[in-house]
């Protein structure tokens, strides 16, 4: 009976439970062709939806994009057939310096939070922050917030309405807002005819792909203009106006619904809601520190049922992790949360491992 409760213990530690938002580092040393390179990766998996960054790093300590997949950004969001918000390259901003997150340089800092009613990805570069955030009742919508504090040049979506097949005789793009419906033309880049005072944005198709499409809400007051085009992805390029240093959106789907009608209801009905939803976004609450305390006690039962050297090493360790939570928590400080409890799950994870080889 023992040995069957460990087992219990060790299962849930391990995560052999269902999904929760979590996130997966990798990383991994490449040789290509002579060239030593460090692939990074982090998997993110919201509450419904998924995210990827990957860095491909040079012995320099510069980024490396000659290949695919050596660079991705990506957002998997009401995806169908490799479409919806861009799974490769979903948003890109550029600061008054003319540089460019999250493209430009590694990223310098990356931390996975979860709070009690959602999650949030945020990642971070000298010139500037992106984070992305989806709470567990809204599945079809995801938030993000974009922060340079030496000021906003532009910020770049990039979105596959209804798929990514380019090949399509007579496609067409569209972008529908308020007062107005343009195609997005292939390599001509226009500035959208909108009214500068609504809030949204609809993506539709015609001639291909026609019932799946995409949302978008932003803050009005904060934008001078917006351009577009479209090779595969509609490229939206949203420049705000002089001095702004913050820029948040949201960003939605349908699927399997008639675009005419679903994209008029959005403009005029649901627009209006989704802009305060995207407004009450809480970004620098406080995590759910509840997840440590349980994760901790985990820890603590593990270690009681260890004998010998390794025991003493583990519980210097966690209580290390400890300290740096408790500091944490005191400040309120995200980034720190987040880094310890990853620890502490790598602890978890290592004992537990360790402790279910011993069983077999």
């Amino acid at each position: 009976m023992k040995r069957l409760l460990v087992f219990g213990l060790l299962a849930a530690v391990l995560g052999l439970s269902a999904r929760e938002p979590s996130m997966k580092v990798t990383e991994k040393q490449i040789d290509r062709k002579g060239v030593k390179l460090t692939q990074k990766e982090w998997k993110v998996k919201f509450h419904h939806s998924d995210m990827v960054l990957k860095n491909m790093i040079g012995a320099d300590g510069k980024l490396v994009k000659k290949a695919w997949g050596d660079f991705f950004c990506g957002l998997t969001h009401g995806t169908i057939s490799n479409g919806s918000w861009d799974i490769w390259d979903f948003i890109s901003a550029q600061s008054m310096k003319w540089k460019n997150i999250p493209s430009a340089d590694p990223v310098a800092n990356v931390a996975f939070v979860r709070f009690p009613d959602s999650s949030s990805f945020n990642m971070s570069w000298a010139d500037g922050e992106i984070k992305v955030l989806q709470t567990s009742g809204a599945k079809d919508w995801v938030y993000v917030k974009v922060k340079m504090p030496a000021g906003i040049r532009c910020v770049t979506l990039r979105l596959r309405p209804g798929g990514a097949h380019s090949s399509i005789k007579g496609r067409e793009r569209h972008i529908r807002y308020n007062g107005g419906d343009e195609l997005a033309e292939f390599f001509k880049v226009k500035t959208l005819k909108w009214d500068g005072k609504s809030d949204g944005l609809a993506f539709y198709n015609r001639n291909y792909s026609e019932k799946n499409g995409n949302f978008l809400v932003f803050e009005s007051e904060k934008i001078a203009k917006i351009n577009h085009h479209t090779e595969n992805p509609v490229t939206l390029q949203i420049y705000p106006k002089k001095g702004v240093t913050e820029m948040n959106f949201a960003l939605g789907y349908f699927l399997n619904a008639n675009a005419d009608e679903v994209t008029k209801r959005f403009l005029v009905e649901q627009l209006p809601n989704q802009r305060k939803a995207l407004d009450a976004i809480e970004w620098n609450k406080a995590p759910d520190f509840t997840e440590f305390s349980k994760n901790a006690d985990q820890v603590k039962k593990l270690i009681a049922g260890l004998q010998g050297a390794d025991k003493a090493k583990y519980e210097k360790e966690l209580a290390a992790i400890q300290k740096e939570y408790e500091s944490a928590k005191a400040k309120n400080d995200q980034i720190a949360y987040a880094k310890a409890l990853d620890k502490l799950r790598n602890l978890q994870k290592t004992i537990g491992a360790s402790a279910l080889d011993s069983l077999m």
